[in-house]
């Protein structure tokens, strides 16, 4: 499902997102979790005579007391000399496209989405937005895919957003390590670049499938929209992607939970099979030049036939699991 999608694969728009005007909050409710094992993330190797890469799947968020730092990691975050995350507002070499700039004037030339939609589309749309703390103009002016991004995100204030936060995510760690031992970070891609890659995708095809697809929904649920199996979770049930993760277990496929209509093709060519194509192209180009890097994206772009690592191996670069 969605939210659990950026929770491992895309830190842009949950950043991007926490300036989005709330409504009314509840309190989030806790869930708890045991670790009975040591953790020790997935990672992969990329090295040549005066190159090393180190590669490691993340989560952008996670709940407080969570561990994952094994022996391995804090020994590489020693030895490395440079952090590479997706992006980092600690990046000075990073020049961005002026994304509000552009969003804005993407919003003044579009009609809002519930001006597009069928009468009863309508009504489960905004049904759907008052499930979350979201201000209804604003998603409803934002881009339809935008827009499906922001729902996903915030939830309905039932699940354990409040206890998953980036400030105890992988990425603020160690971007906080790094600059202790101050050492450079660097961002991989421009996370403006991806998002307006989004924006771009707002056409009558879209708002068509997300018409069929609020006619089709019940209404009851706003988790149901995104996966119709959805079954609610809590305790360990809960956080077992996290516990995967924690353990290197990699799963074979991977699913953004958009179905494989033309939205979903639309997020998987745009968030997964794009970045990690321009991702794999960055880290063949940086082994010619010496060093020691950490790249620290993701855990889900590691994941599926379309993963950094496949996309590595058809440049003819394997990596090697570290385990």
């Amino acid at each position: 499902m969605v939210h659990r999608f950026l929770a491992s694969a895309l830190g842009a728009l949950a950043a991007f997102m926490a300036a989005a005007p709330l409504g009314a909050q509840d309190a989030p409710i806790d869930y708890s979790f045991t670790q009975d094992y040591e953790p020790s993330p997935a990672m992969w190797i990329l090295s040549d005579e005066d190159t090393t890469i180190y590669m490691l799947g993340t989560f952008h968020a996670l709940p407080r007391g969570f561990k994952w730092r094994s022996e391995r990691i804090e020994a590489i975050i020693e030895e490395a000399d440079t952090l590479v995350l997706e992006s980092s507002d600690y990046d000075q070499q990073l020049s961005m496209i002026d994304m509000d700039r552009k969003l804005q004037a993407r919003i003044a030339a579009r009609t809002p989405t519930s001006n597009r939609l069928s009468s009863a589309a309508r009504l489960r749309w905004e049904r759907l937005v008052g499930m979350t703390e979201l201000d209804f103009a604003t998603v409803d002016e934002m881009p339809v895919l935008l827009a499906l991004l922001a729902i996903g995100v915030t939830g309905d204030g039932s699940q354990a957003g409040g206890e998953s936060l980036g400030a105890y995510g992988v990425e603020t760690v160690l971007e906080r390590e790094f600059r202790a031992r101050d050492k450079p970070i660097l961002s991989i891609e421009d996370s403006g670049e991806v998002m307006y890659s989004l924006f771009r995708q707002d056409g009558p095809a879209i708002v068509a499938e997300l018409d069929s697809k609020l006619t089709e929904w019940d209404g009851q649920s706003l988790y149901a929209f995104y996966d119709e199996g959805f079954v609610r979770e809590t305790g360990d049930d809960y956080w077992r992607e996290e516990h995967n993760w924690a353990q290197g277990i990699v799963a074979d496929d991977f699913d953004m939970g958009f179905g494989d209509g033309r939205i979903g093709r639309a997020f998987d060519t745009n968030l997964l099979d794009r970045r990690n194509a321009a991702w794999a192209e960055w880290v063949q180009t940086r082994l010619g030049e010496p060093g020691t890097v950490l790249l620290a994206v993701g855990a889900g772009h590691f994941e599926g036939d379309a993963s950094l690592l496949t996309m590595l191996a058809q440049r003819g670069l394997i990596a090697r699991r570290l385990d």
